[in-house]
């Protein structure tokens, strides 16, 4: 079993944390032992597990583990990332044993986090440190860019590329064959049909750019 600390203890790194023990429950994998979070006084406890401290903490620790970065916010996840490369951590891919990640040749760049129901295909890119949340269906031939989010509920058809450090909001609809610039914002329940380019800000059925 391998050391792991959950960076991240709002809502989303306590459902990684559950991740976690439901990983171990099929292969015990992980010593799940506490959190980091600049929000939250260093000793306390979340869910049971201690809050380890903030990010100078994060980057001072000396014996090796592994991290999960789990904050939803894409630009915010690569700041920890860059603070954080030259620690003694290295990023674990977590995959829910209910994902289904299709191809056994579809790429699941490191630090990434799949969860529970979601359902890939194949010719399947998903890079670095991106998280794919509940019950979402990826087609064919899609990447998605390194750092992004896509939450829980969407459906992406085939041949859509998102690019880096993208914000895809719960219950979105992409059509086929699309393309996303980096850095956009597609608001919760859109129906994408067309291109947008970078840090496009999205909304509505169909969707449109506001920002």
């Amino acid at each position: 079993m391998r050391d792991l600390v959950i960076y991240g203890a709002g809502g989303f790194g306590r459902e990684t944390a559950l991740l976690v023990e439901q990983i171990n429950t099929v292969a015990r994998q992980w010593n799940l032992i506490g959190f980091y979070d600049d929000k939250i006084a260093k000793g306390a406890e979340v869910d049971s597990l201690p809050v380890l401290g903030g990010l100078k903490d994060a980057q001072e620790r000396i014996a090796k583990a592994s991290l999960v970065i789990a904050i939803a916010d894409p630009s915010v996840r690569e700041v920890v990332v860059n603070a954080l490369t030259s620690s003694v951590y290295d990023f674990p891919t977590l995959i829910h044993p209910r994902a289904v990640t299709g191809r056994s040749s579809n790429h699941i760049g490191k630090g990434s986090v799949i969860t529970a129901g979601c359902i890939f295909t194949t010719g399947i890119t998903i890079e670095d440190f991106c998280i794919i949340n509940l019950s979402t269906t990826i087609g064919h031939d899609v990447t998605v860019g390194a750092f992004s989010t896509v939450m829980p509920g969407c459906n992406i058809s085939g041949n859509v590329l998102i690019g880096k450090g993208c914000m895809i909001g719960t219950g979105v609809q992409m059509l086929q064959n699309l393309r996303l610039g980096k850095s956009c914002k597609v608001g919760a329940g859109a129906v994408v049909t067309k291109n947008f380019g970078d840090f496009a800000t999205v909304v509505g059925v169909p969707a449109e750019q506001i920002k």
